[in-house]
């Protein structure tokens, strides 16, 4: 398939998610008493709109105790290759909640688009840092089963959150994402390469390292018993996340530099 045909196909499916995001509408308004659904993300333009993108609905007067039921109502109206994530905006993070009502200026498929994007996640990820840093200062010695947990759960959201960041710039700049297994393994290296058309590294080798520490931790913990989870396994990456959150920072700053002065 060639590039006009994908995205012709692409856009197809999006126009088809819209109108699945409609019959979403309908069910939380009548079913559920939601006061607003409002769709956003890549399905509206506020992203590059791909095969892997899912269906952001934002929904407003719904009873929080609903959620779950709300959820899984849904899985039946949505099709099985489309992916749904349902925001209660009263409990939506600021910079989310300005995104999805548009109170921000978002322009489409634009570098300073995706910048905006990565700037919120960004926001995010220093909120994991700042709930390991309590959970570091507080825990017992050595800590016990429940705060080992709540750690693990943390390292996992951190990478969960790069991983995010990396997804939207291989999307934006149009490379695809990897398939297969290993995929999480292949995004990594793949934003630790240079690419075509003038796309730098967007993290360099020793921050690859690092971070591959991470995700090897994320498939742990998801393969995990809790009686698995050991301190002197968690203790280097759950000490060590502020510090790779600010090479991870200062190493997008310096992708977005580049980018920009190509546009120069």
């Amino acid at each position: 398939m060639d590039r006009g045909t994908e995205n012709e196909s692409q856009d197809m499916r999006r126009r088809k998610a819209l109108a699945v995001a409609e019959a979403c509408a309908r069910l939380l308004r009548e079913n559920f008493g939601a006061r607003r659904v409002i769709p956003f993300g890549s399905v509206v333009g506020q992203g590059p709109w791909h095969e892997n993108s899912d269906l952001d609905l934002a929904v407003e007067g719904m009873a929080p105790e609903h959620f779950w039921e709300a959820w899984r109502a849904l899985k039946q109206v949505v099709p099985p290759d489309l992916s749904v994530d349902l925001v209660l905006l009263e409990g939506a993070w600021p910079e989310l909640r300005r995104r999805i009502l548009e109170e921000v200026a978002m322009p489409q498929y634009s570098l300073e688009a995706l910048k905006g994007l990565i700037e919120d996640e960004l926001k995010g990820l220093e909120r994991v840092v700042t709930a390991m840093d309590e959970d570091l200062t507080q825990r017992s010695n050595p800590p016990t089963p429940r705060e080992l947990r709540s750690m693990s759960a943390l390292l996992h959201e951190f990478y969960a959150a790069i991983e995010s960041i990396f997804r939207r710039i291989a999307t934006h700049m149009g490379e695809g994402l990897p398939r297969g297994s290993h995929w999480h393994l292949d995004l990594l290296e793949q934003m630790a390469t240079a690419r075509g058309g003038g796309r730098p590294a967007v993290i360099d080798e020793a921050l690859w390292a690092m971070l591959k520490d991470y995700l090897d931790f994320r498939h742990f913990f998801r393969h995990a018993y809790g009686y698995e989870l050991e301190w002197v396994r968690l203790r280097p990456p759950a000490e060590g996340m502020a510090g790779v959150l600010m090479q991870f920072q200062s190493q997008l700053e310096g992708f977005f530099q580049a980018m920009e002065g190509q546009k120069g």
